[in-house]
């Protein structure tokens, strides 16, 4: 009744205008893409352009395209397939940020998916891989690392639950500032919040290393492998989102806006 009694309560003339303001409110809500902070967008939709306009991918490898959650994505087959999207995306500093995507894999074994890491070892780097190593390794959980080539700027962060079902789900990872000074790493799981980690310092996260999607320097060095599935719609931020807009980005992705 609440958005009813503006219009009650105003002269007919003005009917017209309220309604259109109401009408533009509520398509408006929740639908559009979130910008705010936008730094790159690859939709994986039969290119590997960026919609922002900055950081174009170039495909490689045999990458194909399949139908995602909205649109087309990435398909990699596990051998050569990749996306690369230069060195001058990623690089993000000490600042807060939001790494977000959706992902569908049934892997077993341990494989890149997305970072921009040129060692193999403590460096400035960031990555992201399904599973970890391990005896047996847990298989289908995510893992994001981050370093800047000593032991205390180290990060390893994991969701809690595994993700190589053959399910599409939206994965997003974000640093943010606390008022203290230290640093909390959160992870959301299809719109809702999956596991948090707090670190005393930000990790400087710069280099000259190009930011790849399925492949991983450690590829035959420490069993990791190649991506095998499908991603789309990977989004990077110069913030920290709100979960307002997480579970908003997810629900349009969900529904194929």
């Amino acid at each position: 009744m609440g958005s009813i009694m503006p219009l009650l309560r105003a002269p007919p003339w003005r009917w017209p205008a309220i309604l259109f303001l109401a009408g533009f409110a509520i398509a408006s809500f929740g639908q559009g893409p979130i910008t705010n902070g936008l730094i790159a967008r690859w939709p994986g939709d039969g290119n590997a352009k960026d919609s922002a306009g900055r950081f174009d991918g170039q495909v490689s490898g045999g990458v194909r395209y399949v139908p995602g959650p909205a649109g087309q994505a990435f398909q990699f087959d596990g051998g050569g397939s990749q996306v690369d999207f230069g060195a001058a995306a990623g690089n993000f500093g000490t600042r807060d940020f939001t790494i977000a995507y959706w992902m569908n894999t049934t892997t077993t074994v341990e494989e890149a998916f997305w970072g921009k890491r040129n060692v193999c070892q403590l460096g400035n780097w960031w990555n992201i891989r399904i599973g970890l190593a391990g005896d047996p390794p847990p298989s289908g959980i995510v893992n994001l690392e981050l370093d800047d080539g000593t032991e205390d700027g180290h990060v390893s962060f994991v969701t809690t639950n595994r993700l190589n079902d053959g399910v599409w789900h939206h994965v997003v990872w974000e640093r943010q500032s606390t008022s203290s000074g230290s640093i909390t790493y959160l992870v959301f799981v299809d719109g809702t919040l999956n596991n948090t980690l707090t670190h005393p310092f930000a990790t400087d996260l710069r280099n000259s290393t190009p930011l790849v999607l399925g492949q991983n320097v450690c590829q035959g060095s420490d069993g990791t492998r190649s991506y095998l599935g499908a991603a789309a719609d990977l989004q990077l931020f110069s913030h920290a989102l709100s979960e307002e807009e997480i579970l908003a980005i997810y629900k349009a992705g969900m529904t194929g806006k």
